[in-house]
């Protein structure tokens, strides 16, 4: 039998917690990675299992003096696109695509929501589901003064008054299942700003920026950003 002295117990148990904390001691690294987020919860039926997704941007308003809608129209079909692209493991169909594939046929309003053309869609592009952004109305007036957007006091610059009413839906192909959103909207711009770059030009980024507020929010539903995410791992001393 092995006797220990007292002193040696001192000794030897401060030892073994110290080897003990060595063959233990594990640290932990915080990983911070983007991770995507899910529709909301009121779209996700017209979305499940929904692996291609088309755009089309369109309206019936046709082009007038300084405004190139159809202009306009394309590079909203571009922006939708590049909001779309945060679906996970879902390919966005672009209007251009699209256009180029029904070459010869108006998609037009009265065209693209009939039985025929869901079936088009399906059928001959594979598409699962389509969103749709609707122009269906657009006023311009010119004001002799501008409306400050913070305070509501009139400045002395003659200003561009723009009213737009836009319809966004959302359509899935095989269910025929339809979610749809409309409203106005509207925004003021000085004239003066049309001196820098043009006046064709700047009706066109008012009327962009104007439908930006009901595309952001659509988009946002549709197709949320990437969450900011963090987690710890263990690593451990070994």
């Amino acid at each position: 039998m092995i006797r220990f002295s007292s002193q040696s117990v001192r000794v030897i148990v401060p030892c073994l917690t110290l080897l003990y904390g060595c063959a233990t001691q594990s640290s932990f690294k915080t990983v911070e990675f983007r991770a995507p987020s899910r529709p909301n919860p009121v779209l996700r039926p017209l979305l499940e299992d929904v692996e291609r997704i088309g755009i089309l941007c369109i309206t019936n308003i046709q082009p007038f003096r300084q405004l190139d809608i159809e202009k306009v129209m394309a590079r909203l079909a571009d922006g939708m696109a590049r909001g779309l692209s945060n679906m996970r493991g879902t390919t966005v169909v672009s209007q251009d695509e699209i256009i180029w594939h029904f070459k010869g046929t108006k998609l037009d309003s009265g065209r693209v929501y009939t039985a025929e053309m869901r079936t088009a869609f399906r059928e001959e592009m594979e598409i699962d589901a389509m969103v749709y952004v609707e122009l269906n109305g657009l006023q311009t007036r010119m004001m002799p003064v501008t409306p400050s957007p913070y305070t509501g006091a009139l400045g002395p610059n003659p200003a561009m008054d723009m009213n737009v009413e836009l319809q966004l839906s959302l359509v899935n192909l095989h269910t025929g299942k339809v979610w749809r959103r409309s409203g106005q909207q509207r925004n003021f711009q000085p004239i003066q700003l049309q001196l820098f770059g043009g006046g064709a030009d700047q009706a066109e980024r008012q009327l962009l920026t104007t439908v930006a507020t009901s595309v952001r929010r659509f988009l946002f539903l549709v197709a949320p950003p990437p969450r900011v995410q963090q987690r710890e791992f263990e690593i451990s001393a070994e």
